[in-house]
């Protein structure tokens, strides 16, 4: 019986498996064809040509691609930045509050999670207008940290709520430090692996997000790397360049993701 179980246990996580690299799959297909060879020639589940490298090439030799690449860094980067300072701070102060009032701030943080992006779209496009920063890099800095640090915040709390670490922040008062003092000698340290697991996760937000790309950032001179199937430069009816920017947008970021996954779970449970 066990035998059995074990092997439907195999069973599943296979085919778990292959639905989750399927998609990976089918952009490395389009990715190495030429036009919509594809979809229009032979097996779309196997490659009927030898692979084509140009999609690859055009993405690369693109005079665009290079001020995508720097604004993807740029975005990235001043998300993570932002997300992780905004949640460590957020979550030290509310864990200095009662159990019971810091358990319904975060519960109402959490709650922002049950409004769709598309619900919230328009009220950021208004806002980054009036602001002046549509079709700026500005734009996705404002938007993208919003959906790293409800997240985060809450899970910094529940890490600082547990009892080893309340009674290391109590006797670390009693013995007369506070404030700044106290977050960055002490919280920080402590919060250093779940700071990186969060950081993996603020980065999977700004690859994985493309509604607020194509609605806060409509040209080319602000779009990211994910915005590389946009591109006007080439034949954007091409599959294959399209397939070929979304691979190199999503496929190492799935990789990061997939290394630090169990270090991720585990910092966050």
């Amino acid at each position: 019986m066990s035998r059995a179980l074990s092997g439907v246990r195999v069973l599943v996580l296979t085919a778990a498996v292959a639905l989750s690299l399927l998609p990976f799959y089918w952009m490395a297909l389009v990715a190495l064809s030429a036009g919509d060879d594809q979809i229009t020639l032979g097996n779309p589940w196997i490659l009927n040509r030898p692979p084509y490298l140009g999609n690859f090439g055009d993405l690369l030799n693109s005079p665009e691609f290079a001020r995508w690449m720097v604004n993807t860094l740029l975005v990235t980067v001043g998300t993570v930045l932002v997300a992780l300072a905004a949640s460590l701070t957020a979550a030290y102060a509310i864990s200095q509050l009662g159990r019971r009032s810091a358990r319904t701030l975060v519960t109402v943080l959490l709650a922002t999670y049950a409004f769709p992006q598309t619900v919230l779209a328009l009220p950021l496009l208004v806002m980054v207008s009036r602001l002046h920063v549509a079709d700026t890099v500005w734009a996705l800095l404002l938007a993208y940290p919003g959906l790293v640090i409800p997240f985060g915040t809450w899970a910094l709390w529940r890490l600082l709520s547990r009892e080893p670490v309340r009674e290391l922040l109590d006797q670390a008062r009693i013995e007369g430090a506070h404030g700044l003092d106290m977050l960055l000698r002490i919280v920080l340290p402590l919060a250093r692996p779940a700071l990186a697991a969060l950081a993996i996760f603020g980065v999977a937000v700004v690859f994985n997000d493309y509604l607020y790309l194509y609605v806060l950032v409509t040209g080319d001179q602000a779009t990211t790397v994910m915005g590389a199937a946009q591109s006007t430069t080439v034949d954007v009816e091409n599959p294959g360049f399209r397939f070929a920017a979304m691979l190199l947008g999503a496929g190492p970021i799935a990789l990061l993701c997939a290394w630090f996954v169990e270090r991720y779970a585990r910092e966050l449970a």
